[in-house]
């Protein structure tokens, strides 16, 4: 029996020095202190599937992304806010989960997904973090209470990855409640075992 919670996390940006990409790497990071198996689809790795098709064979990339997300107990859904939605990146990398369809537990159903946006403002910000809440809802996943939003204007990551006081207390206080979730998952399923 699995002990450790296993948290995949998807997101970032194409670019090298993605704050996206940073935000994710410390929310994962954050986990495996907390004693998760982590996994980390990030930007470059994205940028890799094909736009997703119903019709299209899934490539290898989109079955070992699938793959991941069946076997996790908890996601981080990282995405740069564009234009007041998140980016085509990580969307298209969620229309991929559509390869969970038929499962017992389909698309994102029984896992807590924490989700953080990064955008030089806050209003794109907040509307990103709609968009991605809505997404996950209608992927049947259970949004956290606290979504983590960070303005790369003013709140840019220091050269170990760690960002300001308020930024890092809330990816602290958003992961703890993926592995608390997680947690509460897995009691549960042992009790009705």
């Amino acid at each position: 029996m699995r002990m450790a919670p296993v948290i995949v996390g998807l997101g970032g940006s194409t670019s090298a020095v993605s704050v996206t990409g940073l935000a994710l790497d410390r929310c994962l990071a954050l986990a495996a202190e907390g004693g998760a198996e982590v996994r980390a689809f990030d930007g470059p790795f994205l940028a890799g599937l094909p736009i997703f098709s119903v019709d299209a064979t899934p490539s290898a990339a989109a079955v070992e992304l699938a793959e991941a997300v069946r076997g996790a107990d908890a996601l981080v859904v990282a995405t740069p806010g564009y234009h007041g939605g998140m980016s085509g990146l990580v969307k298209n990398a969620l229309d991929h989960l559509e390869l969970l369809r038929d499962d017992r537990r389909p698309y994102l159903d029984g896992r807590a997904v924490g989700i953080v946006v990064t955008s030089s403002g806050w209003q794109a910000c907040g509307t990103t973090l709609v968009a991605a809440r809505s997404a996950v809802h209608a992927l049947r996943g259970w949004p956290t209470p606290l979504g983590v939003m960070i303005n790369s204007a003013e709140q840019y990551p220091d050269a170990s990855g760690r960002f300001d006081a308020r930024a890092e207390g809330a990816l602290t206080v958003m992961t703890q409640q993926l592995l608390d979730f997680a947690g509460w998952q897995a009691a549960a399923r042992a009790a009705v075992s």
